[in-house]
């Protein structure tokens, strides 16, 4: 597993959150407010702020839809991954990946310093990545 594919989880949640603040702002959008009544004439244009409205609200709602199932999926297979790996390493790549922790926090629960800690990360990750391509290719790198 790439150091990409295991902080999908995070990606995925972050997207998440931002289209969650982004659906709150379309809600509580108002076309009226802020407008000034003036004796200066408008464009002749007008806007339809009710299909606006809609079209963005529909689009938000399946863009968020789309991520939990996302997440979903993503989240299972980072499991899964975790749940394979030995023991300090996976602690190491549950408070990383899912919880989103820092070096410091993370060496301070497992019992190493933040540079161990990193160290370990990266060559368990190193170590699965090169054993994935050596089976999937048939041969040695």
């Amino acid at each position: 597993m790439t150091v990409k594919e295991l902080f999908s989880v995070q990606e995925d949640l972050n997207k998440l959150k931002s289209l969650t603040l982004e659906l709150a702002r379309i809600n509580d959008f108002n076309p009226y407010k802020g407008n000034v009544i003036t004796d200066m004439p408008r464009g002749g244009e007008s806007k339809d702020f009710n299909l606006w409205y809609v079209t963005e609200k529909k689009r938000i709602e399946e863009d968020i839809t789309f991520y939990r199932e996302k997440l979903q999926r993503d989240r299972e297979m980072v499991d899964n991954f975790i749940e394979s790996a030995p023991y300090p390493e996976r602690d190491i790549i549950r408070f990383r990946a899912v919880n989103n922790m820092s070096w410091d926090d993370i060496g301070a629960m497992v019992g190493y310093s933040r540079r161990n800690t990193a160290k370990r990360f990266y060559n368990y990750l190193n170590l699965t990545e090169k054993t994935v391509l050596t089976v999937s290719t048939g041969g040695e790198k």
